[in-house]
């Protein structure tokens, strides 16, 4: 199962959409997918470092073992659609978590 955490502040309307795009482009991918969203405003402490990619709403995290990405796309609107290929790129990829 594919592991992703988008975690952002007081965006969480945003968050749940995103989280509902990746896990329908993952069902149509048939890729097992566990979305995660979480609140940094509500506990920085997130429940587990095992992830395959993290989305970030703002500059958050650093030297983690997985890929992180801008999730400004989707609050903008703006390479929304780029952002949720690169996601998909890596929850496919060959030898993924």
């Amino acid at each position: 199962m594919k592991r992703v955490l988008i975690a952002g502040g007081l965006c969480g309307s945003t968050m749940l959409m995103a989280a509902s795009r990746i896990e329908e482009l993952c069902l149509k991918a048939d890729v097992d997918v566990d979305v995660h969203v979480h609140n940094l405003w509500e506990g920085a402490e997130i429940p587990s470092r095992r992830f395959d990619v993290i989305i970030e709403m703002f500059p958050y995290f650093e030297n983690m073992d997985c890929p992180v990405l801008s999730g400004k796309p989707f609050i903008a609107h703006r390479g929304e659609r780029e952002l949720l290929g690169r996601i998909m790129e890596i929850l496919t990829a060959a030898g993924a978590a």
